[in-house]
């Protein structure tokens, strides 16, 4: 047997979530302290958030004994109006900030009573890695616990596996609206992706083919007169290279001198694409 202390556990628990992308800090945020310490030398935002509190320990057990009763998530509406009502817009605000803490703090807690349940599975983290399989119950091509993962992790996102990084990029022009489609993975003749900006357009050419580069090396111009053989064949409108690296000095030029309509999204955009994707800081009160 082994014995924790329960505070221990506690912080384990809370280092995990975070390591994995599930809450934005490690440390122990108690609801309210970092807004206290924010607005404690402003005498007038100091009232308004002693008053926006007293809304909360007044509102919070009935919405509590609500969610219980209901089991839905608990409504935060009646404790921001009526704290807009005493206090005005400012009290609104602080009010949606403080639920904010409070659902971080709830969820980083082993040990509350209240907890979101948002999953109805369980991923292995070593399919992010191992895995060609793409399909998913939180997202079209790729899972959200991913994405938190990468996130957080992202450093990583060279070593996921070659399907994964493709279902990643399908997953982002999904989210975007538009319609891709992926390729059979192997022997799909280069073009990883097409989209299409809607789904009565798929009879007609593809409006942008893409190939996905999971690599460390830069992309060389041999990837990207392939690309435009392709578009010239299909007739898409431009092409697109997704890569981990970025293009090779050659290749840029090629594109440049031959007016190729090709672009390229390379790790840094990849960044901001993943962390468009994540999971925001939702919390138990937004939680069904």
């Amino acid at each position: 047997m082994l014995r924790m202390r329960a505070e221990e556990y506690a912080e384990l628990v809370r280092i995990l979530l975070y390591r994995v992308g599930a809450i934005p800090t490690a440390d122990i945020l108690l609801p309210g302290i970092r807004m206290w310490h924010k607005y404690k030398n402003d005498p007038e935002l100091v009232k308004a958030y002693e008053g926006m509190q007293e809304v909360f320990h007044e509102i919070f057990p009935g919405l509590l004994d609500e969610a219980q009763r209901t089991g839905n998530g608990i409504d935060p509406g009646p404790f921001i109006k009526q704290t807009e009502k005493r206090i005005g817009r400012a009290g609104a605000r602080m009010a949606i900030e403080f639920i904010e803490e409070f659902a971080i703090y709830q969820e980083q807690d082993p040990w509350s009573r209240i907890r979101r349940v948002e999953w109805s599975d369980t991923q292995e983290l070593a399919d992010l890695f191992k895995s060609e399989e793409l399909t998913t119950s939180y997202g079209h091509f790729f899972d959200q616990r991913f994405i938190d993962y990468l996130h957080r992790n992202f450093d990583s996102i060279a070593k996921i596996n070659w399907r994964k990084f493709e279902g990643l990029v399908a997953e982002f022009f999904a989210r975007a609206g538009l319609h891709p489609e992926l390729g059979a993975g192997r022997n799909d003749d280069g073009v990883d992706v097409r989209v299409w900006p809607g789904k009565r357009g798929r009879h007609l050419p593809p409006a942008l083919l893409i190939q996905c580069k999971r690599q460390k090396a830069k992309v060389e111009k041999v990837v990207v007169k392939a690309l435009w053989a392709d578009v010239e064949h299909e007739q898409a409108r431009s092409g697109l290279i997704v890569t981990t690296t970025t293009l090779s000095p050659g290749a840029k030029k090629t594109c440049t001198a031959r007016a190729y309509k090709i672009a390229v999204a390379d790790r840094p955009t990849l960044r901001t694409w993943v962390d468009a994707m994540r999971t925001p800081n939702a919390g138990v009160f937004l939680g069904g």
